[in-house]
């Protein structure tokens, strides 16, 4: 017992058999002993939880009653190092376990490359090896980001890489340079034909046949210039290329009430509160509200909501017209290119019965050229037949 003295802060649950159970409780509590948890299981049979350093008195007092004891459970910290103590050899292994793990766990044990289509990964590989990282390095030794930027540096056929440590694992993510696509330019030419519906006023041309002339009205997807030059028998295909200047027209239509209504409030006000639960109003002040027409504002924050009436009068007013015509102008003009050159605006108003009409039209000045590729003579030919279709059926 005098080698478990140190270990006296535990705590013991032991069974108590004895006759004489209240001469043994009062010889404990004379002796100033603390006793916790007294369970009877029988008359002759108890249960208690005491301190380490009083067992020794317990063990007395249970021989003056002529009775037994047994330990039934050990608690405290003082019991738990004396287990372990008992398994030092366990615990030492498991410890030398742990730190072999974890000491193994700080170097890298497999290399993981991922590329695409033209570079090997025994390329990358490689590298690496050069630059001193291989299975068994250890983690700490390299950056992973300096690494990226080696590998881009060291390889034109690398655009991108991504090198992350995962666990004992590097991977390595190659993404390959590819060259860009190669446009072929088409070997044949194309007419310039009308973008939109215009009226010529200027031609400039640097090569190919024109076919329109100023003043001429064109429709979108004429023919303007045709992919063609030479002299009468001895025509060859060529890129047409120019512009073409012509009026276009923008137009809208909107029709508006000759009166509007307008509300004006005129400052008086009725305020209401109420509380809502599950949907239902429980109004605290519910105001009465005698307005013929009113503005309703409701305010739902908080947990008291408000509704407010304003009261407003209806007055008619004429609708101003050129408000309305600078509005539709303003509409027209920001759907339009910075290049378009505006010429003239007209409006048309006319009054049909308690509505107005309002028209609105911009005359501006724009290159209407555009250019159209085509595959063979067979195309020029037929561009050359429509206009003069279109021709003749303006004639």
């Amino acid at each position: 017992m005098s080698r478990m003295k140190k270990y006296n802060k535990g705590v013991l649950l032991v069974e108590v058999e004895t006759l004489k159970s209240e001469k043994l409780l009062n010889y404990l509590w004379k002796k100033d002993i603390k006793l916790r948890r007294i369970k009877r299981n029988s008359l002759t049979n108890y249960t208690m939880e005491i301190e380490f350093k009083d067992y020794n008195t317990l063990l007395e007092g249970v021989k003056k009653v002529d009775g037994k004891v047994k330990v039934l459970n050990r608690d405290g910290i003082m019991f738990t190092i004396l287990k372990l103590k008992r398994r030092r050899s366990l615990i030492i292994t498991l410890v030398i376990f742990i730190g072999v793990i974890y000491y193994l766990s700080s170097f890298i044990w497999s290399i993981d490359v991922v590329t695409e289509n033209y570079i090997p990964p025994f390329e990358i590989r490689e590298m690496l090896k050069d630059y001193g990282i291989e299975k068994g390095v250890n983690k700490n030794s390299f950056d992973v980001y300096r690494l990226q930027e080696r590998i881009i540096d060291d390889n034109d056929e690398v655009m991108w890489v991504k090198a992350r440590i995962e666990g004992c694992k590097l991977k390595v993510e190659i993404v390959e340079r590819q060259a860009p696509p190669k446009i072929k330019e088409p070997e044949v030419t194309g007419n310039v034909i009308a973008s939109k519906n215009g009226e010529v006023q200027r031609i400039f041309s640097k090569s190919g046949t024109v076919l329109v002339e100023r003043g001429q009205v064109v429709k979108e997807g004429d023919v303007l210039i045709k992919g063609e030059q030479g002299k009468e028998g001895k025509e060859y295909i060529t890129n047409a290329e120019g512009a073409v200047i012509a009026k276009t027209f923008y137009a809208v239509k909107k029709e508006v009430p000759k009166l509007k209504i307008e509300k004006k409030r005129t400052g008086k006000i009725a305020k209401s509160y109420y509380i809502d639960i599950k949907g239902k109003r429980i109004y605290l002040k519910n105001a009465l509200n005698t307005f013929e027409k009113y503005d309703k504002i409701e305010d739902n924050k908080g947990i008291i909501k408000t509704e407010i009436y304003h009261e407003v009068l209806e007055e008619e007013k004429a609708t101003n017209i050129n408000d309305i015509v600078e509005e539709m102008k303003r509409s027209i003009l920001l759907n339009l290119n910075k290049s378009v050159n505006v010429l003239d605006v007209k409006k048309d108003i006319k009054e049909q019965g308690d509505k107005v009409l309002i028209e609105v039209v911009i005359i501006a000045e724009e290159d209407i050229s555009k250019n159209q590729t085509i595959t063979d003579e067979n195309d020029i030919d037929i561009g050359k037949e429509e206009t003069i279709n279109n021709e003749q059926q303006e004639n």
